[in-house]
């Protein structure tokens, strides 16, 4: 079997299943974020679990739609489109999480980057701001989802819900 690379013509990956197509075909991405993290200070843990990350990326998001939504987010569910994936779940690696966000139309992206800044501060598990790039292409999903779906965190997974879209 021959490596696929990200750039291939042909889309096609290994792990590639009903959920992973969908996802790359209906999900698009304008911000692509990385957070890692690191050991917390006074604890005999090396770096949080898997569940803990999970419920730290869940609220972040749910911070990010209500400071970029205010009310409307919970009165009537307006959200920001996020694919999450978490990677590093080995012995040796560092836990981190992937992420492809699409903010809601009439926030600029710099001002976005701030919100997702602001919802993902440096605190007991994350030792550093999140890493940010803008995506030119949805090469960024397919990187995420290289290890198929059962790198996804479904709970933190949101196809956007803009006003007047």
């Amino acid at each position: 079997m021959t490596a696929l690379h990200l750039n291939s013509k042909n889309r096609s990956w290994p792990h590639d299943t009903h959920l992973t197509i969908w996802l790359k075909n209906n999900v698009h991405c304008r911000l692509s974020v990385t957070i890692t993290f690191g050991s917390a200070k006074d604890l005999i843990s090396k770096q949080p679990s898997e569940r803990t990350v999970e419920e730290i990326v869940r609220k972040g998001i749910k911070r990010i739609n209500t400071l970029c939504y205010l009310n409307l987010a919970k009165r009537k569910g307006y959200s920001i489109g996020a694919v999450t994936v978490i990677e590093g779940k080995g012995q040796f690696e560092r836990i981190h999480v992937h992420m492809g966000l699409d903010p809601p139309p009439n926030i600029s992206l710099h001002r976005f980057s701030n919100i997702v800044a602001r919802a993902f501060k440096p605190s007991k598990w994350i030792e550093h701001r999140p890493h940010m790039k803008r995506c030119w292409n949805q090469d960024w999903i397919n990187y995420m989802l290289k290890l198929g779906q059962e790198a996804l965190v479904p709970s933190c997974c949101f196809t956007a819900k803009h006003p007047n879209a």
